[in-house]
């Protein structure tokens, strides 16, 4: 979702928080922006355009603002405390910097009566004021998109019908999954997948689906209101404001993704191993690496898990190969005589690995595929250090 390091324009603020009356040719549309290259534009974006002639109104309305001078942003950020704004700017500063990144934006102007469109209106301003403007954000349940649903089923009460099944059948880690792999984003979606734990594996439903910018842009298209006593269709018209920024543009694949990396790292460490075997190499500077970076990833697990609130973080089941206490029990491994319990750890860590592979397609949570190969290296080199350990 796009997010905005600008500073809410005050001055802009402080003219239109007096409500103003729209008249009847004002209009109000939900625009849907592309993905685009950077990481936080990975799932598009979602915005509501007010555009009023005869008021000389033409604005472009965005949850999901933020402002890095924001004091402690990186620990809030990573804590899920960092509060979120709704902002405002002008349409066509908006349009140029979509454009300017070379961003599809699609234009849905909606089926709403004079009343709606100023009641949508309202509900803009008065989140925009200070004291409302900031809210709780939520990856899946309060984002840039939801959010737009959640100010038009508001707005239009039971006049508003939305589709029951529509993108009713996948989980919010599926449709980030069908997301990433549709914009080359493979490393994204790795990241994520590795950071997020069970509750991304339950089904949106048709609702929660909205959660992602294009899925709002079909609910909206399928979506019916209720005018004059007769259901109608919520949009009116849908067009390309800039269709001309794809010319000669295309999606550039990643060249190394998770899975080239990390079987190619896998089939060497296998060779490493098999000749550490065979010629008696007692050497655990290997293990005492990727060991140690299993552990640190383990402990970021954790964290996310226990002392954050993003909501979509607990009960990973990544903590499993990623056992956090890896940091700093690898650090111990030694050529001579080892503990005797660090040589029962490290049989007991391979067994589970082992159990973790027969179980993987099993599993409540979806787990990485890319991380296949990551986790047979783990209990390879576990069983292999037990191994070696014992004699």
């Amino acid at each position: 979702m796009r997010k905005y390091t600008l500073a809410l324009i005050f001055a802009f603020l402080s003219v239109v928080s007096n409500a103003q009356k729209l008249s009847p040719y004002a209009s109000v549309s939900l625009l849907t922006i592309s993905p685009g290259d950077a990481l936080y534009s990975t799932f598009g974006h979602s915005a509501i355009r007010v555009k009023d002639p005869m008021q000389g109104i033409d604005i472009v309305y965005n949850y999901g603002s933020f402002q890095f001078s924001t004091e402690g942003f990186y620990i809030k950020f990573l804590r899920g405390t960092l509060p979120y704004k709704i902002s405002a700017d002008y349409f066509d500063n908006e349009i140029y910097g979509w454009s300017y990144e070379r961003r599809l934006v699609t234009e849905q102007m909606l089926n709403l009566s004079i009343e709606q469109k100023q009641a949508t209106y309202d509900f803009l301003l008065n989140n925009l004021r200070p004291e409302n403007r900031e809210y709780a954000y939520k990856f899946f349940y309060d984002n840039c998109s939801s959010r737009l649903r959640d100010v038009m089923k508001s707005v239009c009460g039971d006049s508003l019908q939305f589709s029951a099944t529509l993108h009713n059948d996948s989980t919010y880690r599926q449709w980030i999954d069908k997301y990433a792999r549709k914009n080359e984003k493979l490393w994204a979606d790795f990241g994520m997948d590795l950071a997020i734990g069970l509750p991304a594996d339950q089904l949106t439903g048709a609702s929660g689906a909205m959660f992602l910018p294009d899925n709002l842009m079909d609910a909206f298209d399928k979506a019916r209101i209720k005018r004059n006593g007769n259901w109608q269709p919520l949009v009116l018209r849908k067009y390309d404001l800039n269709p001309d920024i794809f010319d000669g543009k295309v999606i550039e694949k990643e060249k190394i993704t998770p899975n080239v990396l990390f079987w190619g790292l896998f089939v060497l460490v296998g060779i490493g191993t098999f000749f550490q075997f065979k010629k008696n190499n007692i050497t655990f500077l290997f293990d005492k690496v990727f060991f140690t970076a299993t552990g640190i990833a383990g402990w970021i697990i954790a964290f996310l898990w226990f002392f954050t609130n993003h909501g979509v973080t607990e009960y990973n089941l990544n903590i499993i190969w990623a056992f956090p206490f890896l940091f700093p029990v690898a650090l111990f491994l030694k050529k001579d005589k080892s503990p005797d319990w660090l040589v029962k750890s490290f049989l007991v860590y391979g067994i589970v690995l082992i159990l973790l592979l027969m179980s993987w397609a099993f599993l409540p949570q979806q787990i990485n595929y890319s991380l296949i190969p990551v986790v047979l290296i783990l209990a390879i080199r576990a069983l292999f250090v037990w191994w070696r350990l014992k004699k």
